[in-house]
Parts: C-alpha cells; sequence; structure tokens
C-alpha cells in the first residue's frame, strides 16, 4: 500500500511540474521558440566589427540590446537589407523572418588581436543569441 501511495504521489509531483513547466515556455506565445538569429560571418579586421545577421527564425524580430563581453554597445550602425527596416529610437532593428542586416561598431577597450570575443543580441521578447568571434580575423 505504502508504494502505491508513494508512485500516485510522484506522479502528482511529475504532472504539476510539466504542466507548469508548459505553461510558463508557451505564455509568451512562443515568440522566443520563433525568433532564431543566427551570425552568418563577421569581420573583425581593424577597429571596428561587424557582424552579419540573418533572421532564420519564423516571426520578425526587433533587436534591443547589443553587448560586446557583456558590456553593452550604445553606438552602433546597422546596414539593413532583404526587409529589415534601419535602426530607429524606439527599436534598433525591425528584422521580418529571413531578413538579413549587417550591424558594425567600434569595441571599446579595443581586444588584443587573436583573442575570443563574445558578442550577445537580446530581443525585445527576450530572447538572447550569443557568438563568438576573434579579434584580428574574419569568420
Amino acid at each position: 500500500m505504502l508504494l502505491i501511495a508513494i508512485a500516485v504521489a510522484s506522479g502528482i509531483l511529475v504532472y504539476v511540474f510539466t504542466g507548469t513547466l508548459a505553461g510558463n515556455l508557451t505564455k509568451s506565445g512562443g515568440s522566443q521558440v520563433t525568433e532564431q538569429i543566427s551570425m552568418d560571418a563577421y569581420n573583425f579586421q581593424g577597429s571596428t566589427l561587424t557582424v552579419y545577421l540573418r533572421n532564420t527564425g519564423t516571426s520578425s524580430a526587433n533587436l534591443t540590446s547589443i553587448y560586446f563581453n557583456g558590456v553593452p554597445v550604445t553606438t552602433f550602425t546597422f546596414t539593413a537589407s532583404a526587409g529589415c527596416l534601419p535602426a530607429s529610437s524606439a527599436v534598433y532593428n525591425n528584422c521580418p523572418a529571413g531578413g538579413t542586416t549587417a550591424l558594425a561598431f567600434t569595441p571599446s577597450p579595443a581586444p588584443s588581436s587573436g583573442t575570443s570575443n563574445s558578442v550577445k543580441i537580446v530581443t525585445a521578447n527576450g530572447a538572447q543569441f550569443t557568438y563568438s568571434v576573434v579579434a584580428g580575423q574574419t569568420g
């Protein structure tokens, strides 16, 4: 009897946990699942880093924050193409599914040539995409 009670209680706990987890993941309409930003290439020769991004997801992506090695990037330029809108004061970039853009900025302080650095892009829905770039190289 005791084993049956333990099995039923365990089943209830698993059911509640998975139901809560599934509810939290779908609460925002699945927007984080449909937003997918990939880095096609980068050019980090000289002092300016240019990252070429593509929205490979199924929904439009609004890029709201950019970080270089954990430090917020406040001065940058977007070169929009394939339907992406240029930067505005409210949203840095509105890129539809399949859209591409080039993001350029000068990191401060400048990293040493050959060092690996991280670039993190955050969308309006909270999705985070982190990429690795090497100073002094293209990729």
